[in-house]
């Protein structure tokens, strides 16, 4: 069950997304021994989904100050301001250096032509065709199959191997032969994207599991901003398939059963190009005052309304959200408006890291949204995303790869020890969920999960519920000790590796619920009915949680406010 092949890497990265390509990109300039293990084949990452676009400031009103400006604001101050810095400063080279690469974004001529999308003051976000994200991961990918980074696809991870807070590397299954294969490394850096399967209605594909930050948690990591959930406002109803916010920057009108831009009342300046937090809050206002739509299968909606719209502008700029209409609901956008509900798309909260992206644990690394610097604070504002894994991915691996040096003698007696320490609770659990009494199935505790998570930690929420949650959950957990897989097969057990996936989704269920029920204020996507106000004076930090020997710790952190002073949104 163990493979007895020695893997050893200076730089190990985990994921094979834009953050997790960036990073062992960056760490091979500084190092020969870089590897990226991945769960999924890399043209298959969540990045690849990513269709709206990328933040870089462009054109000649623009600026980086306004960049900067709009992203600590769009944040609800709660992003760290030094963070935002580095990632808007950054920007203009990441752009060059995509180019560089092959990346082609949409121009006019020699000149780029952005978008404006939500709580940004000018057009800034770049678009490559209508697949931004599979642009950009093509081109990184193409470096990366010619370059001395070794890949390894198809592994689960599935604990870090951690002693005296310091890093020795990871265990993973192999996923082809359900082996247990140990990954040995100087450093490790984590890159394994969002966690948004914990809800119903998610953009999130079904690889968003969370593994990342529950691998680092339970091997002391602090998480950060866990209460911060981004609900984003169009999805298709049923589906929840995003509407990406370029149909809105298009000039795509939200409307209610009266046929009113209701945004007028919540967002009179910015109207459809709010921030998402603002929008989705909104919607459930307009929800709960009886004017939106209703649909005989899947309740509640509203219209997004392109018909205003010329043709050609949505036959050369809105093309593939026509394709999405007319292939997945019959609806030809030029003539009929898509039935739209928000849906949950990103998480601002992760793994707590330094401007380097260390994070607490000695020799670990964290990049992507996996991690939390915060350049997000309490809302991300879109575009904003892709440019973070690249930023923070470059400086993730160089970081990485620079203290790997540092390491003249990596300590294999403690790694082989911590590999049989792991090998010893991987039989025990192989054990019990193969011979359990019980015949609990993974999908009924993930159904339940998902459940609870969408109805008490969504867009609205009070201590009431978020009690229920927690009390839900704690029960789940329970129930984890009587699932039973009757798949007992060493090749390709996808059942087995559902297990450790429920597993993870579980514990950042409880987590995110500790976070939000902590939070006593509203701000950005954190929306509490019982404290509907932000507070400044009291709850202007982040929030922390530990994994301790009988649970957990919560702690705060100050919020650098190193350039942009308080002030109350409005848009």
């Amino acid at each position: 069950m163990l493979d007895s092949n020695i893997h050893f890497s200076d730089v190990l990265v985990i994921g094979s997304g834009l953050a997790g390509q960036s990073s062992a990109l960056a760490a091979s300039k500084y190092s020969n021994h870089v590897t990226i293990l991945s769960k999924v084949s890399v043209m298959r990452s969540h990045s690849v989904a990513a269709g709206g676009g990328i933040n870089s400031v462009s054109g000649y009103e623009d600026s980086i100050d306004d960049h900067f400006v709009d992203t600590v604001q769009g944040s609800d101050y709660l992003a760290d301001q030094n963070a935002v810095k580095i990632l808007v400063k950054n920007a203009p080279f990441e752009i060059s250096f995509l180019e560089e690469l092959g990346v082609k974004f949409d121009k006019i001529g020699d000149k780029i032509l952005p978008n404006k999308f939500g709580g940004a003051k000018f057009a800034r976000t770049l678009n490559s065709s209508f697949k931004t994200g599979l642009s950009i991961m093509d081109s990184l990918f193409d470096s990366i199959k010619n370059s001395n980074i070794s890949l390894f696809e198809g592994f689960h991870v599935i604990d870090l191997l951690v002693q005296n807070n310091t890093c020795f590397g990871i265990m993973a299954l192999d996923m082809k032969n359900s082996q247990l294969t140990p990954f040995f490394s100087k450093t490790t850096i984590l890159a394994t994207g969002p966690y948004g399967y914990l809800f119903n209605n998610t953009t999130n594909s079904v690889i968003c599991t969370g593994d990342g930050l529950a691998i680092a948690y339970r091997a002391g990591a602090s998480l950060k901003d866990m209460e911060f959930v981004q609900f984003h406002p169009t999805s298709l109803i049923g589906s929840n398939i995003l509407i990406t916010e370029r149909a809105r920057a298009k000039g795509a009108y939200l409307l209610n059963n009266k046929g009113e831009r209701f945004l007028k009342k919540y967002a009179p300046k910015s109207m459809e190009l709010a921030p998402r937090d603002i929008i989705s809050r909104a919607i459930i206002k307009e929800i709960e005052l009886g004017l939106a739509f209703e649909d005989a299968e899947y309740g509640s909606y509203m219209e997004l309304s392109f018909t205003h719209l010329p043709e050609d502008i949505i036959l050369q700029s809105l093309k593939d959200i026509r394709d999405i209409g007319l292939h997945f609901t019959k609806t030809d956008i030029i003539t009929e408006p898509l039935k739209v509900i928000p849906a949950q798309h990103y998480m601002m909260g992760g793994i707590d890291v330094d401007l380097n992206c260390n994070t607490d644990v000695n020799g670990l690394y964290a990049a992507g949204e996996c991690a939390c610097l915060s350049v997000h604070g309490a809302n991300r504002l879109g575009g904003n995303s892709l440019m973070e894994c690249l930023v923070f991915g470059r400086i993730s691996g160089k970081s990485a790869s620079i203290y790997s040096q540092s390491i003249s003698n990596f300590d294999y007696d403690i790694a082989n020890q911590l590999v049989l320490k792991q090998e010893s609770k991987f039989k025990k659990t192989i054990n019990s969920i193969l011979n359990s009494s019980e015949n609990l199935n993974i999908s009924h505790i993930l159904k339940e999960m998902k459940i609870i998570m969408t109805s008490h930690a969504s867009i609205s929420r009070n201590k009431k519920s978020l009690q229920h949650a927690k009390e839900q959950l704690s029960k789940l957990q329970i129930l984890m000790n009587d699932i039973r897989i009757n798949n007992s097969d060493t090749y390709s057990n996808i059942e087995l590796c559902s297990y450790f996936e429920l597993h993870n989704m579980l514990d950042l269920s409880e987590i995110i619920i500790e976070s939000s029920l902590e939070r006593k204020e509203s701000r950005g996507s954190h929306f509490r009915l019982d404290y509907p106000i932000r507070n400044d004076k009291e709850w202007l930090n982040h929030i922390l949680i530990k994994k301790t020997d009988s649970g957990f710790n919560l702690s705060t952190k100050s919020v650098d406010l190193s350039d942009l002073s308080l002030k109350t949104r409005n848009y």
